[in-house]
């Protein structure tokens, strides 16, 4: 049984914040391995440091939900340009990636331009999407317990999976993060054997870790043809 955790309603609603440089390079690593080339589309990319990042694989455009989110994105990537809605991108594109963002998006709002729907309209048919999201019924969260903050929008892995299903999205691989988020426990995270298996995945620059093994649910999605 996973411990419970306050209301959501209780808990402040802290600030997105954005990847941490070793989860940011594994993201570009998946982006490489299992998403393919490029023109990028980053959706709602904190601080924009991911945008730049993709910008070392091909060219890459951002799409903000809002006007200061905007102004961040572009101050974090330089030279890039930052849109506002589906609709002003000059065209789709074939590869797109969404972290951390549905953990923001309510369900009233998932068919918006920077929702699953969203994504789904600016992909090219065939294209492919590494979407991130918080992983509420993970291993990460189990091992919190009540020390356990969850994001604006908690799901589990199954539903985050159905509502990109339900977006019209292919599933093509999913797994997870695996444990990023120590100490879980005394031990510290260089010696917690439970914590190696997430240590080789980023080596590898691969998903190979199983859905709910960890803090947050990967996932990479298809357009179909």
């Amino acid at each position: 049984m996973i411990p419970t955790t306050p209301p959501r309603s209780e808990l402040p609603d802290a600030a997105p914040v954005p990847p941490d440089p070793a989860a940011r390079q594994w993201y570009l690593r998946l982006v490489r391995h299992h998403v393919g080339r490029g023109p990028y589309l980053d959706v709602a990319g904190v601080g924009g440091l991911l945008l730049s990042g993709l910008t070392r694989l091909g060219p890459a455009s951002g799409l903000a939900g809002s006007d200061a989110e905007a102004v961040a994105m572009r101050d974090g990537a330089p030279g890039c340009p930052v849109h506002r809605r589906v609709d002003d991108l000059p065209g789709p594109v074939a590869a797109l990636t969404a972290v951390e963002v549905l953990d923001r998006v309510p369900d009233t709002e998932l068919g918006a331009d920077t929702g699953p729907g969203g994504w789904f309209r600016a992909l090219e048919p065939g294209g492919h999407a590494l979407v991130v999201a918080a992983d509420a019924e993970g291993r990460g969260r189990e091992l919190a317990g009540a020390r356990w903050v969850p994001p604006r929008e908690p799901r589990g892995h199954v539903r985050i999976r159905e509502i990109l299903v339900e977006a019209g999205f292919e599933i093509v691989r999913e797994g997870s993060d695996g444990l990023t988020r120590g100490p879980y426990g005394g031990v510290p995270v260089l010696l917690d054997p439970r914590t190696a298996p997430t240590r080789a995945q980023r080596t590898a620059g691969r998903l190979t870790l199983p859905p709910g093994a960890g803090e947050r649910a990967v996932l990479v999605v298809r357009r179909p043809t």
